[in-house]
């Protein structure tokens, strides 16, 4: 079954580990700050083979990063369902691009850090007229400044 999955295995484990993500996506956005399990995960998962500071000031699109993803899957990168959805998780929170009037639903959630209703109330506003700017985004109900302020750098419209 594994062999048989368009792109492999290693999609199929990606994929996986994004939909548990998905999944949970209104606890991660209600989770402390403090929070470093999500950090602990990447540590055990991608540094096993190198310091995970290489990729820590590179922030990319989820569409790269899946890509990466897939690439260090076939070279050996492994974790457990729990550890592959805490990388998932701090890549989508810490070092993944998002166009706010063009990505899908789950990275408006896992970028911005808001509910599946809440990104649903994005689309149907940039449906209507895009965004500009972080103010025109800070006016829809449900979205919290001060992540928008944190994450600004990786905010496209």
């Amino acid at each position: 079954m594994w062999n048989s999955w368009p792109g492999g295995p290693a999609t199929l484990v990606w994929i996986v580990a994004a939909l548990a993500v998905s999944v949970g996506f209104e606890a991660a956005a209600a989770k402390p700050a403090d929070d470093d399990q999500d950090l602990q995960a990447v540590q055990a998962v991608c540094g096993r083979c190198h310091k995970i500071a290489i990729f820590q000031k590179q922030p990319r699109s989820w569409d790269r990063w899946n890509d990466v993803f897939a690439d260090m899957t076939r070279r050996g990168a492994n974790g457990t369902d729990e550890q592959l959805a805490r990388v998932t998780t701090y890549f989508l929170e810490n070092l993944t691009l998002v166009n706010i009037n063009s990505s899908p639903s789950e990275e408006l959630e896992g970028v911005l850090g808001v509910t599946g209703e809440v990104a649903q109330e994005i689309i149907a506003r940039r449906q209507r007229q895009p965004f500009a700017d972080l103010a025109q985004l800070r006016a829809i109900p449900g979205v919290d400044a001060g992540k928008l302020e944190q994450r600004k750098s990786r905010i496209l419209f």
